[in-house]
């Protein structure tokens, strides 16, 4: 920068006033909706205010713009190199950064082969793939809409008066950009454009021409980037938005930005990045936070940008039609190893709103975004239990995926299925093949996604003969296959499991693998005959010889096959008596000794 030229930083403090009476007027400062969110959560540290007299010593020394976080305990202001250096050496500021700043990526264009849409009669027109594909159709004939959940959109400006967004209720709407409850900005169709294009894919209503998944929720409409690529959006707007949602209520927050300005891809740890930091604590607060991977994937910089590397958060891949992932969306891991995204839904030629009253077709991880919003939005609808529990709706989506036994670092744990997600429905995670090793036990354990409540059964209709399901009665089972089975290599099986009137399926495979030992003798000790088995193929036959202690042959045989049983007798057929004896196995390449014990 130039000297004496301000620029935009956030000032960190050290501290806040924790008095009783300001627990109590935060509190106050919260609706009774995002009170009853919060359920047993005490107001905390993270919802007092800023203390008042460190934001006046920002103002007092020259700071401009000044907006106070209590998330982070800071306040953004544009301030001189000379102010920052008075600042930094107050004894309440902790540190200075910078406000990083992102020009967000355009989205892809729109692939005119990819628009090829399934239209229903249901009335979705050109967007019922997009639906479909999460299960959304299915949701809305079983009465969900989205009624009772609110969810707040973190974006550009919005043509909040389209046609469909008549079936909406948009609560309340504020521009974080100019400070004002204006967020459709008539002089401009290019600021609302994005807004409008995600918002409506979320929740917009025009039959025969869009439905969106939560067309009868509740929205909260805040402004906080601008859709001019030329002009940076800053990270602030998006922290007071997300505190805003907080403090109304908001069960979800759906956000389409990205930075990565300021950040190295080292930065997208979980723990750096200012917006992620929010995000995390917007989701200790109850909220589910779903933001879009980004459209990165075929540049230099192709990993995911923040505040999509926070950990309790959704990060959203894009897919097109047929579920392909699209090569733009952007793809982990994260700085620290951990997988991302989280979802991926239909990113590809998505139906929308235009800024111009019309319905067009979008491109880019800012789409698919609002759709797993939206689907978030049923699955809260039809379990209301699990209203400020964000972790919980997110792990019944991810393990509701189609790759949930599969994940990656593109599609992440896949398309979710939101009727499974939401309950009405059960669903068997499936498991790898199980790999047994003759002489040897292996233990897997069975997972299941079943309605809330729900009593699960397993029905171990097709499971090997020898192996034990126990239920542990919390809808998860343990299956034991022994490796005594007889046979070798993979064989299919199955494993029903029932939750009152719905029933899942699983397939999987039991792969036997040769014992380690070759020659196995059992039972030992036995009672009136022991069995000698091969796990390896014996060319020729085999001769087994039987020996007391002293050396005295007692039985001598022969055999072929994978198995001889040596019934307890010398070569007279006379029963030996009681004690200890060696069995010796001679065959092709193979000699072995065992002491066996005659009870």
């Amino acid at each position: 920068m130039r000297e004496g030229e301000p620029v935009k930083v956030w000032v960190h403090f050290t501290d806040k006033n924790e008095s009783p009476e300001v627990f109590r007027k935060a509190a106050a400062g919260f609706s009774s909706r995002a009170m009853q969110r919060r359920g047993s959560r005490p107001v905390d540290w993270y919802d007092l205010p800023v203390t008042p007299a460190y934001v006046d010593e920002v103002i007092r020394a020259g700071g401009q713009n000044v907006r106070a976080s209590r998330w982070l305990n800071a306040v953004s202001a544009y301030l001189t190199a000379d102010q920052i250096e008075i600042l930094s050496a107050k004894p309440f500021v902790r540190k200075i950064d910078p406000v990083a700043l992102a020009i967000r990526s355009p989205d892809p264009e729109v692939e005119k082969e990819a628009v090829k849409p399934v239209i229903d009669s249901a009335g979705y027109g050109q967007s019922y793939t997009q639906n479909h594909m999460l299960g959304i159709d299915s949701l809305h004939r079983l009465g969900l809409s989205g009624t009772g959940v609110l969810i707040a959109f973190l974006d550009t400006g919005y043509e909040i008066y389209h046609p469909a967004f008549d079936s909406m209720h948009i609560l309340h709407t504020w521009d974080f950009i100019h400070g004002d409850t204006t967020v459709n900005d008539e002089t401009s169709t290019g600021q609302t454009a994005h807004g409008t294009a995600t918002m409506s894919a979320c929740g917009g209503f025009a039959f025969g021409q869009l439905i969106g998944p939560a067309f009868k929720a509740d929205y909260l409409a805040a402004e906080t980037e601008y859709q001019n690529l030329e002009i940076p959006s800053e990270e602030d707007n998006w922290v007071l938005a997300a505190e805003w949602a907080d403090s109304l209520g908001a069960d979800i927050i759906s956000s389409s930005l990205g930075y990565i300005d300021w950040y190295t891809y080292a930065d997208m740890d979980g723990n750096t990045a200012v917006t992620t930091i929010a995000a995390d604590i917007a989701a200790s607060r109850g909220i589910l936070v779903v933001v879009s991977a980004g459209n990165e994937g075929t540049s230099p910089w192709h990993y995911i940008n923040a505040p999509a590397d926070a950990d309790s958060i959704i990060a959203v891949a894009a897919v097109n039609g047929n579920g392909a992932i699209a090569s733009f969306s952007s793809y982990g891991p994260t700085a620290d190893g951990r997988l991302k995204p989280e979802l991926a839904a239909m990113g590809v030629g998505t139906r929308c709103a235009d800024a111009l009253g019309n319905y067009t077709y979008k491109t880019g991880t800012s789409l698919s975004t609002p759709l797993i919003a939206g689907a978030a939005a049923l699955v809260l609808e039809a379990n209301s239990s699990l209203r400020g529990q964000p972790m919980e709706i997110r792990r019944r989506l991810m393990e509701s995926a189609d790759r949930f036994d599969r994940p990656d670092y593109q599609y992440g744990y896949g398309v979710p299925d939101g009727v499974i997600a939401a309950g009405f429905g059960i669903h068997i995670q499936p498991i790898p093949t199980i790999d047994v090793r003759v002489g040897q036990d292996t233990v897997v354990s069975i997972q299941t996604l079943a309605p809330i409540g729900a009593t699960v059964v397993f029905d171990p209709y097709d499971i090997p003969y020898d192996a034990e399901l126990v239920d542990q009665g919390d809808g998860t089972a343990t299956l034991r296959v022994r490796g005594d089975m007889a046979g070798a290599g993979a064989r299919p099986y199955h494993l029903a499991v029932h939750a009152g009137e719905y029933t899942d399926t699983l397939a999987f495979d039991v792969n036997t693998l040769p014992s380690l030992d070759p020659v196995r003798v059992g039972p030992n000790p036995f009672t009136d005959s022991v069995i000698v088995r091969f796990d390896v193929s014996v060319d020729g036959g085999f001769k087994i010889e039987v020996f007391t202690l002293s050396g005295e042959l007692v039985y001598c045989g022969y055999g072929g096959g994978r198995a001889f049983t040596w019934p307890g007798t010398n070569d007279a057929g006379e029963k030996v008596a009681s004690g200890v004896y060696i069995i010796r196995v001679s065959a092709d390449g193979i000699e072995k000794k065992v002491k066996v014990l005659k009870l």
